[in-house]
């Protein structure tokens, strides 16, 4: 019944609003996947003293080149539960590569700011975050990617028109 409501699940809410699915909750020391069932399963545990600084999910009913839905780093004050739907406004785009199979491929996480977050309502870019906070989560990054062995690289970063312009493709794409 759930991975039947995610399979209905659209991009955008009825009022413009980004539908963001949380996979893995902001402070949590493990990272959540969805499977193909739609129930959740722990793909990784971080090391003592490690936690994820953000949400982490995806954008429903898209699709990109790996062929997974758009990844997005959801930026809210407190936590959100593993499966909560929440609707966001895309601030900017962190440009990634990783390996897959031996090649080295694009794989971009969207950055959103929750809606419902009074404490980043002012948020209307990745620049108008604290300083530091890209250079924070590419850190978090390529942490996670040496812990787990996978070759990675960062690529940039883009600002809101772009991360909007990746949706819309990934919303043609499916």
């Amino acid at each position: 019944m759930f991975n039947e409501a995610l399979k209905k699940a659209t991009p955008r809410a009825e009022n413009g609003a980004v539908n963001v699915f949380l996979e893995t909750p902001k402070d949590s020391r493990h990272k959540y996947d969805l499977d193909q069932s739609g129930l959740f399963s722990i793909s990784i545990e971080m090391p003592e003293g490690q936690a994820f600084p953000f949400s982490f999910g995806f954008i429903p009913g898209t699709e990109v080149a790996d062929g997974d839905c758009l990844d997005v780093i959801l930026i809210t004050t407190g936590s959100a539960p593993a499966g909560a739907l929440i609707q966001a406004r895309l601030i900017g785009v962190l440009k990634m590569e990783n390996d897959e199979e031996g090649e080295m491929v694009r794989n971009d996480r969207l950055v959103a700011v929750a809606n419902m977050s009074r404490a980043y309502r002012h948020i209307g870019t990745l620049g108008d975050l604290h300083n530091g906070w890209v250079w924070d989560a590419e850190v978090f990054f390529e942490t996670y990617n040496r812990m787990i062995e996978r070759p990675f690289k960062i690529v940039g970063t883009g600002e809101k028109d772009e991360a909007y312009q990746m949706l819309e493709e990934a919303e043609k794409t499916r």
